[in-house]
C-alpha cells in the first residue's frame, strides 16, 4: 500500500508538467494566465438557480485557435485569467446528465462576471438536435464513483423496473441478493450509507435501503466504493446516493405503466397480474422564483408461484409512494427547499417459497416518511452555506396467519409462524457544511468542512409462542420456547464533524486530503479517520487519469446487535428418539452485550486506477481495490462444550477482507446512444459468517468462509441503440455473476461441513427490447417491450439446504423468461 502511494506521489511531482496545447480537462478551477489583459469569471447553475459544481467551462478564443478550460468549485465559479482584449471567444459549459451550453462571439473588456444556466436532462426534449454532455475524463473526481443519470435510468432494461433499487446492479461493485437488498463492494447492507436529496434514510435497525420512492422522480443515482469523501462517514461499504428532479418554469407531467398487465402463468388462462402506475408532475408556483415537484407510484401484484400448489400459490402485494418537493429561491443568494416522502406497503403472505407454504408466513405491513428542510446562502466572496434537517420514522410489523404451532421439519415449515412483530423507528438528522472560498498558497485551496448530528430511537415489541423441530421421520426432536412478551426501547446520538482539502500543487495534479471525527452514546470512543486521495492526469490532451487513495473508515453501530440482547432467553428441550421423552433439563441460549468493552469495526481501505482515452472514443478503465476489517461485532459462545446452547457474547473478533480486480469500457454514440460493459474478479470473506440469533435456530461453532453474497466473477452489460427503423430504438442489459454460496444444515439444524461451502448455478440473463417513441394527437408516448432473461435460463432464488430431507438440494423460485411492456405518458410534444 505505501509503495503504491510512494509511486503516485513521486509520479505526479517528477513528471514535468509541460504546457498541454489544446488541454482538454485540467484541474484547477482558474484557467493558466496567458498575457496580461482582461478576466471572466463564470457562475455556472442549473434552471433553478443552483449553483453546479465540477462543470467543465471551456474558452476558445476564434482568432488564435486557443482553447482554455476551467472545472467550477463549490460555488460553481471558475475564472479565466489575463485574456486577450482583442479576441472573440466562444464559450461552452458543461457537465454529466446537463445539456451543454454555448455562447459565441464574445468580446471581454476588463473584469466581467457572466452566468450560465445548463439545464438538467429531461425525458423530453424542448429543443431540437440538443444532446446531453458526454462522460469523458474527470480529473477532479478522485473518488471511486459510478453515475447513471436519466439516459441510463430511462433506457437500461432493469428487471422489475418500478423498483429504482434493482437498477444498482447495473453499477460494477453492487451485487443484489434474493431480498432485493444490495452489498457494494462487498460489504453488508448496513455497511453502507443510503443517501437521499443529501439525507441519510438507511433504516437505522436493520440498516436496509427500506424506502421506496418512484423511480421516474430520479435524476441521478451514484455508488461511491471507495476514496470517499471524509463528508461522509459511518460508513465501510460507501455511498449510495440517489439526487431527485425538482420544477422549473415549464408545466411538466407524465405516467408510466398506467394500463394493468395480464399473465398466464399455469396454462390455466389469464388472470390478473399486476399494476404499476407512476406519475409526475411538476412546474412552477411562482415563475422564477417558487417550483413544485411531486412525484407518485402505487403497486398492486398477484405474484404466483409455480412451484406451488393452486389455491396456496399467491402472494397479494400493495404499496403505495409519493415525493413531494417545493424549492423557493428567497433571494438571488439563499435558496430554501422542502421535500416530503410517504410510503405504505402491505404483503398478505411475506416469505412464500417452496419450503414455506402460505400457513407458514406472515402478514406484513410496513409504513415510513421522511420530512427534509435545507438552505443553501451564498456569500459574495464566493464561499457557500449548506444546512438542513431532517425527519425520517418507520413503523413495521408482520403478524402469523394464525395460532397453529410452527414446525421446522427437513423439508420445509408447517403451522404458523411462532413470532408477532411491532416495531418503530425514528431519525432526526442535522446537518451544516461550509464550503471557502478557494485561495491560493503553493497551488490552489478549496477548503470545506462540516458536522452531522443524528439523534436516533426505537422500539420493539415481540409475542412468542414455542416453535418445534422434527426428525426425518416425524419425531420430535427440540421444543424451542422463547419469552411470550418483550418490549425494547433504546436511544443512540451520533455526532460527526469533517474538514477537507482539494489540493491542487500542479495543473496536472490535484490531492484531496481530509479526517473525520465520529462518537455515539453506545460506544463512546473518540474516532478518527484520515483519508487521501488523488488524481494525474498525462498526456497533451489529458487522456489519462491516474487516481489512488488511502483511508481508515469505521462503522456506525448497528443497532441490531443490541436488539438481539435485549430479546431475552430461549429454553430448548430435547427428546429422545421416540420424541416422547425429555433427555435432561432444557438448554438455555442467551445473547449478551457489554458495551463498555466494544470498540466500533474500524477498515483500512486503499486502491488505484487508471483511466484511459481510446480509439474509437471508447473510454477504458482498470481498477484495484482492498479492504481489510477489523475489530468487526460477531457473538461468541462461551460454551465450549456443546453448540446447542450457551451465553453469545457480542465481541470484536470478526475479520473481514475484501478484494477486486476491475475492467470497464463506455462508449457514446452520436444522439445520445451508449453501451457499457464491466468484468469484475472479487473476494469476499470472513472468519466469522455464522449468524447467531434466538429466533435462527443454526447450531454450529463460529467458522470462516465467503460472505452470503460473494461473487468471485461477475460480468454486466447494458446499451441502447438505434435500428433502421425510424423512432425504434434498441434496448439490453446484460448480467452474468458466480452463483451465490449457501450452507447446509441436518435435520438438527446443525451446519454440516462449512458455511456457504455450497453455490447455487451460475446466473445470467440476457435481456433484450424494442422501444418504439411517437406522437398521438399532440402528445408524445413511449412504449417498450422487453423479453427479459431471452435464454430463459432457470436462476434460482433458493434450495433445500436440509441433508436429511428427500429433497436436498433442490432448488426452486425459478425466473424463467418473461415478456414485458412499458408505456409512458410523455407529456405534450
Amino acid at each position: 500500500m505505501r509503495s503504491v502511494l510512494s509511486v503516485f506521489l513521486c509520479t505526479a511531482l517528477l513528471v514535468p508538467s509541460m504546457p498541454a496545447q489544446n488541454p482538454r480537462r485540467p484541474s484547477i478551477p482558474i484557467a493558466p494566465a496567458k498575457r496580461p489583459g482582461t478576466s471572466l469569471t463564470i457562475v455556472v447553475t442549473d434552471e433553478n438557480n443552483v449553483v453546479v459544481p465540477d462543470a467543465m467551462v471551456s474558452l476558445a478564443d476564434t482568432q488564435t485557435a486557443e482553447v482554455m478550460r476551467v472545472q467550477t468549485d463549490a460555488a460553481g465559479r471558475g475564472r479565466f485569467l489575463d485574456l486577450n482584449p482583442d479576441g472573440v471567444f466562444t464559450l461552452k459549459a458543461e457537465k454529466g446528465n446537463f445539456y451543454p451550453i454555448t455562447k459565441g462571439e464574445l468580446r471581454i473588456a476588463g473584469a466581467q462576471t457572466l452566468e450560465i444556466v445548463i439545464p438538467h436532462v429531461q425525458e423530453l426534449k424542448e429543443t431540437v438536435n440538443v444532446t446531453a454532455s458526454t462522460q469523458e475524463i474527470d480529473p477532479a473526481k478522485t473518488a471511486d464513483t459510478k453515475t447513471l443519470g436519466t439516459p441510463e435510468i430511462i433506457n437500461i432494461p432493469y428487471p422489475t423496473s418500478r423498483d429504482i433499487r434493482n437498477l444498482l446492479p447495473f453499477l460494477p461493485q453492487v451485487v443484489q441478493d434474493s431480498t432485493g437488498q444490495v452489498h457494494v463492494a462487498g460489504a453488508d447492507t448496513y455497511e453502507t450509507t443510503d443517501v437521499l436529496d443529501g439525507f441519510e434514510i438507511t433504516a437505522p435497525v436493520s440498516g436496509s435501503i427500506s424506502m421506496r420512492f418512484s423511480a421516474d422522480a430520479v435524476r441521478e443515482v451514484s455508488v461511491e466504493s471507495t476514496r470517499v469523501s471524509t463528508q461522509f462517514g459511518k460508513e465501510s461499504g460507501g455511498i449510495i446516493n440517489f439526487n431527485t428532479g425538482m420544477g422549473d418554469d415549464h408545466f411538466r407531467f407524465d405516467a408510466t405503466n398506467f394500463i394493468p398487465s395480464w399473465q398466464n402463468k399455469k396454462g390455466k388462462g389469464f388472470s390478473f397480474d399486476k399494476w404499476v402506475p407512476r406519475a409526475t408532475v411538476s412546474g412552477p408556483i411562482k415563475p422564477g422564483k417558487i417550483w413544485f415537484f411531486d412525484s407518485a407510484d402505487a403497486e398492486y401484484d398477484n405474484y404466483v408461484f409455480k412451484d406451488l400448489p393452486a389455491g396456496s400459490d399467491r402472494d397479494p402485494f400493495l404499496r403505495g409512494s409519493n415525493l413531494a418537493k417545493v424549492q423557493i429561491n428567497l433571494r438571488p443568494n439563499d435558496i430554501l427547499s422542502f421535500g416530503f416522502l410517504n410510503n405504505v406497503q402491505d404483503e398478505d403472505r411475506q416469505g412464500l417459497s417452496l419450503t414455506t407454504p402460505a400457513s407458514a408466513t406472515v402478514r406484513r405491513d410496513f409504513n415510513a416518511y421522511l420530512g427534509t428542510v435545507k438552505e443553501l446562502h451564498y456569500f459574495s466572496g464566493g464561499a457557500l452555506l449548506e444546512t438542513g434537517f431532517a425527519w425520517n420514522a418507520f413503523r413495521d410489523e408482520y403478524n402469523p396467519q394464525g395460532p397453529k404451532p410452527f414446525v421446522i421439519t427437513p423439508n420445509g415449515s408447517q403451522g404458523n409462524y411462532f413470532e408477532k412483530f411491532h416495531g418503530t423507528s425514528r431519525r432526526a438528522q442535522g446537518i451544516a457544511n461550509l464550503f471557502l472560498n478557494p485561495f491560493t498558497r503553493f497551488g490552489r485551496h478549496e477548503v470545506k468542512f462540516g458536522t452531522e448530528i443524528d439523534q436516533i430511537n426505537f422500539t420493539q415489541q415481540y409475542q412468542d409462542q414455542p416453535f418445534l423441530l422434527l426428525r426425518a421421520d416425524s419425531t420430535l426432536y427440540r421444543r424451542s420456547v422463547l419469552p411470550p412478551s418483550t418490549a425494547l426501547d433504546r436511544n443512540n446520538l451520533e455526532i460527526g464533524s469533517y474538514i477537507e482539502d482539494r489540493w491542487s500543487p500542479l495543473e496536472r495534479l490535484l490531492l484531496q486530503p481530509g479526517v473525520r471525527f465520529d462518537w455515539d452514546e453506545i460506544v463512546r470512543r473518540p474516532l478518527f479517520s484520515p483519508r487521501i486521495a488523488g488524481t494525474y492526469v498525462l498526456g497533451p490532451s489529458h487522456s489519462t487519469k491516474i487516481s489512488a487513495g488511502v483511508g481508515i473508515y469505521y462503522e456506525r453501530t448497528h443497532l441490531d446487535y443490541l436488539a438481539r440482547a435485549m430479546t431475552g432467553p430461549r429454553l430448548d428441550y430435547y427428546f429422545d428418539t421416540l420424541g416422547t421423552t425429555l433427555v435432561g433439563p432444557p438448554l438455555t441460549t442467551t445473547f449478551v452485550v457489554n458495551e463498555a468493552l466494544l470498540h466500533e469495526p474500524r477498515f483500512l481501505n486503499w486502491s488505484a486506477a487508471i483511466e484511459q482515452k481510446l480509439p474509437a472514443g471508447i473510454y477504458g478503465a482498470v481498477e484495484y481495490l482492498q479492504k481489510r476489517g477489523n475489530d468487526g461485532f460477531v457473538f461468541q459462545n462461551l460454551n465450549n462444550t456443546s453448540d446447542l446452547s450457551g451465553t453469545y457474547i457480542l465481541t470484536n473478533d470478526r475479520l473481514d477482507r475484501y478484494r477486486s480486480v476491475q475492467v470497464s469500457a463506455r462508449k457514446h454514440f452520436h444522439g445520445d446512444y451508449n453501451v457499457y460493459g464491466a468484468y469484475t474478479h472479487s473476494y469476499a470473506h470472513s472468519n466469522a459468517v455464522v449468524n447467531y440469533s434466538l429466533t435462527n435456530p443454526i447450531f454450529s461453532t463460529q467458522m470462516g468462509g465467503p460472505l452470503p453474497w460473494d461473487v468471485p466473477n461477475r460480468i454486466i452489460s447494458w446499451g441502447w441503440f438505434p435500428t433502421p427503423f425510424k423512432r425504434i430504438d434498441l434496448v439490453y442489459s446484460l448480467d452474468y455473476r458466480t452463483g451465490f454460496p449457501w450452507t447446509a444444515v441436518n435435520q438438527n439444524q446443525q451446519i454440516v461441513g462449512q458455511p456457504y461451502s455450497q453455490r447455487f448455478p451460475a446466473f445470467f440473463s440476457f435481456s433484450p427490447g424494442l422501444e418504439w417513441r411517437f406522437t398521438f394527437r399532440g402528445y408524445a408516448l413511449a412504449l417498450r417491450g422487453v423479453a427479459e432473461n431471452v435464454s430463459d435460463r432457470k436462476n434460482p432464488a433458493f434450495v433445500n439446504n436440509n441433508v436429511d430431507s428427500p429433497n436436498y438440494a433442490k432448488y426452486g423460485g425459478f425466473g424463467g423468461r418473461a415478456f414485458t411492456a412499458r408505456i409512458r405518458f410523455l407529456g405534450r410534444k
